[in-house]
Protein backbone atom coordinates (compact mmCIF):
# COMPACT_ATOMS: atom_id res chain seq x y z
CA UNK A 1 0.00 0.00 0.00
CA UNK A 2 1.12 3.55 -0.65
CA UNK A 3 -1.19 6.19 0.88
CA UNK A 4 1.23 9.12 0.40
CA UNK A 5 1.39 10.98 -2.95
CA UNK A 6 4.01 9.88 -5.47
CA UNK A 7 6.32 12.77 -6.26
CA UNK A 8 7.44 13.39 -9.82
CA UNK A 9 9.53 16.50 -9.39
CA UNK A 10 7.26 19.24 -8.01
CA UNK A 11 4.09 17.30 -8.94
CA UNK A 12 2.45 14.81 -6.55
CA UNK A 13 0.30 11.92 -7.74
CA UNK A 14 -2.05 9.99 -5.46
CA UNK A 15 -1.87 6.28 -6.22
CA UNK A 16 -5.55 5.83 -5.37
CA UNK A 17 -6.62 8.33 -8.01
CA UNK A 18 -4.18 6.95 -10.57
CA UNK A 19 -5.44 3.39 -10.15
CA UNK A 20 -9.09 4.45 -10.31
CA UNK A 21 -8.31 6.36 -13.53
CA UNK A 22 -6.35 3.41 -14.91
CA UNK A 23 -9.24 1.09 -14.07
CA UNK A 24 -11.65 3.33 -15.99
CA UNK A 25 -9.34 3.43 -19.02
CA UNK A 26 -8.76 -0.33 -18.91
CA UNK A 27 -12.52 -0.88 -18.79
CA UNK A 28 -13.02 1.44 -21.77
CA UNK A 29 -10.27 -0.39 -23.67
CA UNK A 30 -11.95 -3.74 -23.00
CA UNK A 31 -15.41 -2.38 -23.89
CA UNK A 32 -14.18 -1.43 -27.37
CA UNK A 33 -13.25 -5.09 -27.83
CA UNK A 34 -16.31 -6.73 -26.34
CA UNK A 35 -18.80 -4.48 -28.16
CA UNK A 36 -18.32 -6.08 -31.62
CA UNK A 37 -19.33 -9.43 -30.09
CA UNK A 38 -22.85 -8.03 -29.68
CA UNK A 39 -22.87 -6.16 -32.99
CA UNK A 40 -21.88 -2.72 -31.69
CA UNK A 41 -19.03 -0.79 -33.29
CA UNK A 42 -15.97 0.04 -31.15
CA UNK A 43 -16.45 3.72 -31.92
CA UNK A 44 -20.06 3.75 -30.69
CA UNK A 45 -19.06 1.75 -27.62
CA UNK A 46 -16.15 4.08 -26.86
CA UNK A 47 -18.36 7.15 -27.14
CA UNK A 48 -20.95 5.71 -24.77
CA UNK A 49 -18.25 4.31 -22.50
CA UNK A 50 -16.82 7.77 -21.89
CA UNK A 51 -20.14 9.05 -20.56
CA UNK A 52 -20.61 5.91 -18.50
CA UNK A 53 -17.25 6.51 -16.83
CA UNK A 54 -18.23 10.09 -16.00
CA UNK A 55 -21.66 9.01 -14.72
CA UNK A 56 -20.19 6.09 -12.78
CA UNK A 57 -17.61 8.21 -10.97
CA UNK A 58 -20.22 10.84 -10.12
CA UNK A 59 -22.67 8.19 -8.90
CA UNK A 60 -20.01 6.40 -6.86
CA UNK A 61 -19.00 9.63 -5.14
CA UNK A 62 -22.59 10.79 -4.64
CA UNK A 63 -23.60 7.56 -2.91
CA UNK A 64 -20.50 7.62 -0.71
CA UNK A 65 -21.27 11.19 0.39
CA UNK A 66 -24.93 10.34 1.08
CA UNK A 67 -23.89 7.45 3.33
CA UNK A 68 -21.22 9.55 5.10
CA UNK A 69 -22.96 12.89 5.59
CA UNK A 70 -21.45 13.40 9.03
CA UNK A 71 -17.97 13.12 7.58
CA UNK A 72 -18.61 15.94 5.11
CA UNK A 73 -20.84 18.19 7.24
CA UNK A 74 -17.90 19.95 8.90
CA UNK A 75 -15.80 20.14 5.71
CA UNK A 76 -18.15 20.18 2.70
CA UNK A 77 -15.33 20.91 0.26
CA UNK A 78 -14.02 17.40 0.95
CA UNK A 79 -16.86 16.19 -1.27
CA UNK A 80 -14.61 17.01 -4.23
CA UNK A 81 -11.48 15.30 -2.84
CA UNK A 82 -12.24 11.90 -4.40
CA UNK A 83 -8.52 11.04 -4.55
CA UNK A 84 -8.55 10.63 -0.77
CA UNK A 85 -10.83 7.62 -1.16
CA UNK A 86 -14.58 7.32 -0.99
CA UNK A 87 -16.42 5.70 -3.91
CA UNK A 88 -19.35 3.25 -3.74
CA UNK A 89 -19.63 0.84 -6.63
CA UNK A 90 -23.40 0.46 -6.14
CA UNK A 91 -23.79 4.16 -6.89
CA UNK A 92 -21.59 3.80 -9.96
CA UNK A 93 -23.66 0.91 -11.32
CA UNK A 94 -27.03 2.58 -10.72
CA UNK A 95 -26.14 5.99 -12.13
CA UNK A 96 -24.19 4.56 -15.07
CA UNK A 97 -27.05 2.17 -15.90
CA UNK A 98 -29.58 5.00 -15.81
CA UNK A 99 -27.30 7.11 -18.02
CA UNK A 100 -26.86 4.26 -20.50
CA UNK A 101 -30.62 3.65 -20.64
CA UNK A 102 -31.28 7.34 -21.34
CA UNK A 103 -28.57 7.70 -24.00
CA UNK A 104 -29.41 4.45 -25.78
CA UNK A 105 -33.12 5.25 -25.80
CA UNK A 106 -32.30 8.67 -27.26
CA UNK A 107 -30.24 6.98 -29.97
CA UNK A 108 -32.94 4.32 -30.49
CA UNK A 109 -30.55 1.49 -29.64
CA UNK A 110 -31.17 -1.61 -27.53
CA UNK A 111 -30.04 -1.47 -23.90
CA UNK A 112 -29.25 -5.11 -23.11
CA UNK A 113 -26.65 -5.87 -25.80
CA UNK A 114 -24.64 -2.85 -24.65
CA UNK A 115 -25.12 -3.84 -21.00
CA UNK A 116 -23.70 -7.27 -21.82
CA UNK A 117 -20.66 -5.72 -23.48
CA UNK A 118 -20.14 -3.40 -20.53
CA UNK A 119 -20.29 -6.18 -17.90
CA UNK A 120 -16.73 -7.59 -18.31
CA UNK A 121 -15.33 -4.06 -18.64
CA UNK A 122 -17.14 -2.97 -15.50
CA UNK A 123 -15.76 -5.88 -13.49
CA UNK A 124 -12.24 -5.18 -14.79
CA UNK A 125 -12.46 -1.48 -13.94
CA UNK A 126 -13.74 -2.27 -10.44
CA UNK A 127 -10.95 -4.78 -9.93
CA UNK A 128 -8.21 -2.26 -10.68
CA UNK A 129 -10.01 0.44 -8.70
CA UNK A 130 -9.99 -1.83 -5.63
CA UNK A 131 -6.20 -1.91 -5.87
CA UNK A 132 -6.42 1.85 -5.45
CA UNK A 133 -8.48 1.29 -2.32
CA UNK A 134 -5.73 -0.99 -1.04
CA UNK A 135 -3.11 1.67 -1.74
CA UNK A 136 -5.08 4.30 0.18
CA UNK A 137 -6.28 1.96 2.92
CA UNK A 138 -9.97 2.77 2.45
CA UNK A 139 -12.66 0.06 2.36
CA UNK A 140 -10.58 -1.83 4.92
CA UNK A 141 -11.43 -5.09 6.65
CA UNK A 142 -12.16 -5.78 10.29
CA UNK A 143 -9.43 -6.98 12.67
CA UNK A 144 -8.24 -10.51 11.94
CA UNK A 145 -6.04 -13.10 13.57
CA UNK A 146 -2.46 -13.38 12.35
CA UNK A 147 -2.24 -15.49 9.24
CA UNK A 148 -1.60 -15.45 5.48
CA UNK A 149 -4.87 -13.62 4.73
CA UNK A 150 -4.17 -10.48 6.75
CA UNK A 151 -2.56 -7.12 6.08
CA UNK A 152 -1.09 -4.46 8.38
CA UNK A 153 -1.44 -0.89 7.13
CA UNK A 154 1.20 1.76 7.87
CA UNK A 155 0.52 5.12 9.56
CA UNK A 156 -1.06 7.62 7.20
CA UNK A 157 -3.46 5.11 5.65
CA UNK A 158 -7.22 5.50 5.82
CA UNK A 159 -7.25 2.11 7.58
CA UNK A 160 -6.30 1.59 11.23
CA UNK A 161 -2.56 0.94 11.37
CA UNK A 162 -0.37 -1.38 13.37
CA UNK A 163 -2.50 -4.53 13.62
CA UNK A 164 -3.72 -7.19 11.15
CA UNK A 165 -6.90 -6.69 9.14
CA UNK A 166 -8.67 -8.76 6.52
CA UNK A 167 -7.41 -7.57 3.09
CA UNK A 168 -10.92 -6.99 1.76
CA UNK A 169 -9.65 -4.72 -1.04
CA UNK A 170 -7.42 -7.45 -2.45
CA UNK A 171 -10.06 -10.13 -1.91
CA UNK A 172 -12.51 -8.12 -3.99
CA UNK A 173 -9.95 -7.06 -6.60
CA UNK A 174 -8.84 -10.61 -7.44
CA UNK A 175 -12.40 -11.97 -7.34
CA UNK A 176 -13.62 -9.26 -9.71
CA UNK A 177 -10.75 -10.00 -12.09
CA UNK A 178 -11.90 -13.63 -12.19
CA UNK A 179 -15.47 -12.46 -12.80
CA UNK A 180 -14.30 -10.23 -15.67
CA UNK A 181 -12.53 -13.18 -17.32
CA UNK A 182 -15.55 -15.42 -16.85
CA UNK A 183 -17.98 -12.85 -18.28
CA UNK A 184 -15.73 -12.24 -21.27
CA UNK A 185 -15.73 -15.98 -22.01
CA UNK A 186 -19.52 -16.14 -21.68
CA UNK A 187 -19.96 -13.17 -24.00
CA UNK A 188 -17.96 -14.97 -26.71
CA UNK A 189 -20.60 -17.71 -26.72
CA UNK A 190 -23.24 -15.13 -27.81
CA UNK A 191 -25.88 -15.80 -25.13
CA UNK A 192 -29.33 -14.20 -25.16
CA UNK A 193 -29.18 -10.43 -24.60
CA UNK A 194 -29.21 -9.50 -20.94
CA UNK A 195 -27.76 -12.73 -19.58
CA UNK A 196 -24.14 -11.60 -19.29
CA UNK A 197 -25.08 -8.45 -17.41
CA UNK A 198 -27.42 -10.52 -15.23
CA UNK A 199 -24.49 -12.81 -14.45
CA UNK A 200 -22.41 -9.77 -13.54
CA UNK A 201 -25.13 -8.53 -11.19
CA UNK A 202 -25.49 -11.95 -9.56
CA UNK A 203 -21.76 -12.56 -9.12
CA UNK A 204 -20.70 -9.01 -8.18
CA UNK A 205 -23.66 -8.59 -5.84
CA UNK A 206 -23.06 -11.96 -4.20
CA UNK A 207 -19.34 -11.24 -3.84
CA UNK A 208 -20.01 -7.89 -2.20
CA UNK A 209 -22.63 -9.33 0.15
CA UNK A 210 -20.08 -11.95 1.26
CA UNK A 211 -17.23 -9.44 1.70
CA UNK A 212 -19.49 -7.17 3.73
CA UNK A 213 -19.05 -9.69 6.54
CA UNK A 214 -15.31 -8.95 6.57
CA UNK A 215 -15.45 -5.15 6.21
CA UNK A 216 -14.50 -2.95 9.15
CA UNK A 217 -15.08 0.55 7.79
CA UNK A 218 -18.23 2.63 8.31
CA UNK A 219 -20.73 2.11 5.48
CA UNK A 220 -23.83 3.76 6.89
CA UNK A 221 -25.99 3.17 9.95
CA UNK A 222 -26.82 -0.56 10.25
CA UNK A 223 -30.21 -1.84 9.14
CA UNK A 224 -31.19 -5.18 10.63
CA UNK A 225 -27.64 -5.71 11.84
CA UNK A 226 -26.13 -5.13 8.40
CA UNK A 227 -24.71 -2.05 6.67
CA UNK A 228 -26.94 -0.52 3.96
CA UNK A 229 -24.35 -1.57 1.37
CA UNK A 230 -25.09 -5.20 2.22
CA UNK A 231 -28.76 -4.75 1.32
CA UNK A 232 -27.82 -2.90 -1.87
CA UNK A 233 -25.58 -5.84 -2.78
CA UNK A 234 -28.45 -8.26 -2.14
CA UNK A 235 -30.65 -6.11 -4.36
CA UNK A 236 -28.08 -6.31 -7.16
CA UNK A 237 -27.86 -10.05 -6.66
CA UNK A 238 -31.66 -10.39 -6.81
CA UNK A 239 -31.69 -8.36 -10.02
CA UNK A 240 -29.19 -10.81 -11.46
CA UNK A 241 -31.41 -13.77 -10.58
CA UNK A 242 -34.40 -12.01 -12.17
CA UNK A 243 -32.37 -11.26 -15.29
CA UNK A 244 -31.23 -14.86 -15.72
CA UNK A 245 -34.83 -16.04 -15.47
CA UNK A 246 -36.23 -13.25 -17.64
CA UNK A 247 -33.58 -13.49 -20.36
CA UNK A 248 -33.39 -17.24 -20.69
CA UNK A 249 -31.48 -18.98 -23.50
CA UNK A 250 -34.81 -19.23 -25.36
CA UNK A 251 -34.99 -15.44 -25.64
CA UNK A 252 -34.33 -14.60 -29.33
CA UNK A 253 -31.17 -12.65 -30.11
CA UNK A 254 -31.72 -9.00 -31.00
CA UNK A 255 -28.25 -7.46 -31.25
CA UNK A 256 -27.75 -3.88 -32.39
CA UNK A 257 -26.06 -3.37 -35.74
Amino acid sequence: MWPQPLQLGPIGFNLYGLLVAFGALAGLFLLRRTAPKVGISPRAAGDLGFWLIVAGLLGARLFYVLFHLREFAAKPLKVFFYWQGGLMFQGAVLVAAATAFFLLKKRKQSFWPMADAVAPALALGQSIGRLGCYAAGCCFGRPAHHGPLTVVFPPGSAAPSGFPLYPTQLMEAFSLMAIAIFLGARLSKKPAPGRVFALYALLAGGLRALLEQFRGDFRGAPIGGQAPTFWLALGLMAFGVWGLIRYSPRTPLNFVH
